[in-house]
């Protein structure tokens, strides 16, 4: 039996919670999912018994869980904060994945990194490689440090996309080499124009354990696929935080590879986009 939050029963098309009171399935029926995210990308429903739909709804434990991660100087291991928050191991690790959207663990090194890394966003110390080329939406820079990309920038003008990646990172030491990062353009290059997959390429950016919830959840949205706002709260657990939430998806530096063009408004429309609206629907058009 696997030790995720959520199951799907292939013959009803329903999925529950594991805690769930109706029959067991058949387990050759049974796949199993990590979030209800998973579980509704993949075409099942909510069960109407267990609600699993309503299981990211704050749970106080879990809630003090974060508090002490976001507070605590040093490592706290999962049993000392289960001890503190009354919840066993396993428990709590299950529980808080399907709340926060991750392990406790990287929500506590995503915090550790907020406390310290964030005052180093501009790039001090570090070296920033980019790259510049033509794109079936424009000039697309792509920027990145040893770990992955840091920046994707979509203009008209290679001097503007040249100023923003400055401001971005003012005290980086920026290097132009096309040929350094050619595996990475082309790979967005060939999605923009239609022949070649989404790119999933690693990334190196700096976030807020909150922002970090929202781009896995946006890099989660398959391609095809749209959100509205209020979803995508409700996906990270955090249902009355809409406006944080579209305050994240606005803030993200990796155009593409975060997909925030995923996001519509709830009115209807293809909304705003940075890089402009008929980019947004040439995607949209594009992806489906």
């Amino acid at each position: 039996m696997s030790d995720a939050p959520f199951y799907g029963v292939r013959t009803t098309g329903v999925y529950c919670r594991t805690g769930c009171k109706s029959r067991r399935p058949l387990p050759r029926n049974v796949r199993y999912f990590a979030t209800i995210v998973d579980a509704q990308e993949a075409g099942f429903r909510a069960c109407k018994r267990c609600r699993p739909d309503a299981a990211a709804a704050i749970d106080e434990r879990i809630a003090q869980a974060c508090r002490i991660l976001d507070s605590s100087a040093e490592a706290v291991t999962l049993a000392e904060l289960g001890e503190r928050v009354g919840l066993s191991p396993g428990h709590l690790q299950r529980r808080f994945a399907a709340i926060v959207g991750m392990s406790p663990h990287r929500y506590a090194k995503l915090a550790r990194e907020e406390r310290y890394e964030l005052p180093r966003k501009g790039g001090k110390g570090s070296t920033v490689t980019y790259a510049i080329v033509d794109s079936a939406l424009g000039r697309v820079l792509v920027a990145a440090t040893p770990r992955g990309i840091c920046r994707v920038d979509i203009g008209e003008r290679d001097g503007t996309l040249e100023r923003c990646l400055r401001e971005a990172f003012p005290s980086a030491q920026l290097a132009r080499s096309d040929d350094r990062l050619e595996s990475a353009t082309s790979r967005i290059v060939a999605y923009l124009a239609n022949e070649g997959p989404w790119p999933l390429l690693p990334i190196d950016v700096r976030a807020t354990a909150f922002q970090m919830r929202v781009w896995d959840a946006l890099r989660d949205l398959a391609p095809g696929k749209t959100m509205e706002y209020g979803q995508l709260a409700r996906a990270i657990g955090s249902p009355s935080a809409a406006r944080a939430v579209a305050r994240a998806v606005a803030a993200n530096p990796i155009a593409l590879l975060i997909p925030c063009h995923r996001i519509v408004p709830a009115t209807g429309g293809v909304g705003g986009y940075r890089w402009g609206p008929q980019r947004k629907e040439r995607l949209l058009q594009l992806e489906r």
